[in-house]
């Protein structure tokens, strides 16, 4: 099956490249558009110079991704809720997200909410650090 839109959830952390590159090989196979997208949820609002300097480490992931970025998206708020709308409005066919596996992710786990809220098959990538 292949994509025609592939957005990733990246958190910016270096896990974020092992997303990346589960997603772009998915994208490769298929020729699929693919979108950058980074959810601040620990913030009310932001500065211009603070979301600069995050699509500045996001166009940094997009051309390390050795393959064309459509969009790349600084949002704020709530995960699942934010990443329903933008799968929504840009038409995403394929969430990729990562998942770190720890006491904490236990407990407090997103990815509940997530496969419950956005219209689109999901992709968890294991993150072991």
């Amino acid at each position: 099956m292949s994509y025609k839109h592939i957005l990733v959830a990246v958190d910016l952390s270096e896990s974020s490249q092992s997303v990346i590159d589960k997603a772009v090989s998915l994208a490769k196979a298929g020729n699929s558009k693919v979108s950058f997208v980074f959810v601040d949820v620990d913030s009310v609002a932001i500065t211009p110079q603070e979301e600069f300097e995050l699509q500045e480490k996001l166009q940094i992931l997009a051309t390390l991704s050795d393959y064309p970025i459509a969009e790349t998206l600084v949002v704020i708020g709530d995960l699942h809720m934010k990443l329903a709308g933008i799968a929504k409005e840009h038409n995403i066919d394929l969430l990729v997200c990562g998942h770190h596996h720890n006491f904490s992710s236990s407990l407090f786990s997103s990815l509940p909410k997530v496969a419950n809220a956005v219209e689109a098959d999901l992709l968890v990538v294991y993150l072991d650090h």
